[in-house]
């Protein structure tokens, strides 16, 4: 009995002396395995549905040829090495170089892939939404929408949207909608035009509407900011003076898709609520969207008497302080060409 107790002591012994080898061994090689990097080559987005969990995703990278083992030696791996907790839904940026457990805890941060646009000083809101409905991983849920319907959805009222959105570069995460960046750029608008309104010198100007549609107009005359405060400065004597503001980029607003890029002496003299040919006072609404620069051009005008502006052709323009001046310059400039 005692030698047979030995034996089954030294059997005892080896067996459990090999489990514990095996068991390390598979953990090493395991971990070695959590340690291997996708099968990728550039900056590679990747999608976690609705529902999905480490084996519905790791049968996708087996599918797409990113991994290359068995769907069990994924599921080892996360059981072992990673974390006990859900991934999430989003859209993940995942790197070359990145590790198949690094990649589990990335889908586990719940910090998505941030998509961004941008929208310059100037754009009217028809081209914001030409934008949008182009965007990728954005749903559109305003791209049936009339204009007046997307000013009650972003404003919760019937006044033009026009004017109201921050030129800016917006993030995003696939699954938002455009009526998000919307509403976020029609808020930081309003909040900026609020503390504008507070801190700078009025110019005469009634509220934060009217100094917002002038400094549309000046956006769309000029991109030189030094040009623009000049610009300002005119447009603002001739309010001060009852003059019309005649401007062109007014008229070309208001032909919207009947503009074909040649603007005639019929369009100036044909009235219309933005002919300021035609029309004292500011436009009914602002004409684009107009960025800090025009904005700050206006609530701090050049100081000067000038009453007329003609284009060098250049991008730049020549102020005049009266109509004979003013038509030289536009010989000079214009009729020459």
């Amino acid at each position: 009995m005692t030698v047979l107790a030995g034996l089954i002591r030294t059997k005892s012994f080896w067996a459990i002396t090999l489990f514990v080898l095996s068991t390390s061994l598979s953990l090493l090689w395991l971990q070695r395995l959590s340690e291997q990097t996708l099968a990728i080559s550039e900056p590679t987005l990747m999608v976690v549905e609705p529902g999905s969990n480490i084996t519905h995703f790791g049968q996708r990278l087996i599918d797409t040829g990113l991994w290359t083992g068995p769907l069990w030696q994924l599921r080892g791996i996360d059981r072992i090495f990673g974390r006990d907790a859900p991934i999430k839904i989003g859209e993940y940026q995942v790197l070359p170089g990145t590790s198949i457990l690094a990649l589990f805890e990335q889908l586990r941060s719940g910090r998505p892939y941030a998509r961004t646009l941008t929208f310059p000083e100037g754009w009217t809101v028809a081209q914001w939404q030409a934008k949008l409905h182009q965007a990728d991983g954005l749903l559109h849920k305003t791209k049936t929408m009339t204009q007046a319907e997307l000013a009650i959805a972003v404003t919760r009222a019937e006044a033009p949207l026009e004017g109201w959105l921050l030129p800016e570069t917006y993030q995003y995460h696939r699954g938002d909608s455009d009526l998000q960046i919307l509403e976020k750029a029609h808020q930081g608008m309003r909040r900026y035009l609020d503390q504008l309104w507070q801190k700078k010198p009025h110019q005469g100007l009634a509220n934060p509407s009217e100094l917002l549609t002038l400094a549309s107009v000046v956006e769309r005359e000029s991109g030189i900011n030094e040009d623009r405060r000049k610009i300002a400065r005119v447009f603002l004597n001739r309010l001060q003076q009852g003059m019309r503001l005649q401007s062109d980029p007014t008229i070309i607003y208001g032909l919207g898709a009947a503009f074909d890029g040649d603007l005639k002496r019929r369009h100036l003299t044909s009235d219309g609520p933005y002919n300021t040919y035609t029309r004292a006072g500011l436009p009914p609404t602002p004409i684009c969207n107009p960025g800090a620069g025009a904005l700050a051009a206006v609530l701090q005008p050049a100081d000067g008497d000038w009453l007329y502006f003609v284009g060098r052709g250049d991008g730049s323009s020549q102020f005049s302080l009266n109509l004979a001046a003013h038509n030289r310059a536009v010989n000079e400039y214009q009729r020459r060409k």
